[in-house]
């Protein structure tokens, strides 16, 4: 297995920075049940740690997986139509519904600042709605506008500084 590099100060910055900007994910799922996948577009925020968070439904099929197998992967690109700049991120991670009252309050309070609506019109809903997590342990930071084909993968650690379990 080759091995790969922890993710560097200036590519979490430079990823951060392109994460702020988008709006959307697409979040893969599998039934661990069936094995049927699902992918899903949701509105995401992300802290420093690059923890992704999302609001769903615990009964949406998505969120029915996550709670059979944490396991899901999503990406995260810019819209366009030149192949020049095709710019994006897959992430592969665990999965989970935040359990911890800060840490729900911090992912609120990021959702609310990146999606002002959602103070507007939906804040009672979103109040009481199920914030998820998905903790990144594998990315892969794609860049056409470097050149044709570029891209870099990295691990990410754990909060414990230990390398995932699939490295």
């Amino acid at each position: 297995m080759v091995s790969l590099p922890e993710l560097p100060d200036d590519v979490r910055a430079a990823l951060s920075e392109f994460l702020a900007q988008q709006s959307t994910l697409a979040l893969s799922t599998a039934g661990l049940r069936d094995g049927r996948p699902q992918v899903a577009p949701l509105f995401f925020v992300s802290d420093e740690a690059l923890n992704l968070y999302w609001i769903s439904d615990p009964d949406s099929r998505h969120s029915r997986n996550i709670a059979d197998w944490g396991d899901a992967a999503v990406t995260i690109y810019a819209q366009t139509w030149d192949w020049q700049s095709i710019k994006g991120v897959q992430i592969e991670g665990t999965a989970m519904p935040v359990s911890d009252d800060d840490e729900r309050q911090r992912a609120l309070a990021l959702y609310c600042a990146k999606f002002p609506f959602a103070n507007d019109k939906f804040a009672d809903l979103i109040a009481q709605s199920v914030f998820y997590v998905l903790r990144p342990r594998w990315l892969r930071w794609i860049d056409n506008e470097r050149r044709f084909g570029y891209k870099q993968e990295f691990l990410l650690l754990s909060s414990a500084g230990q390398e995932s379990d699939e490295s």
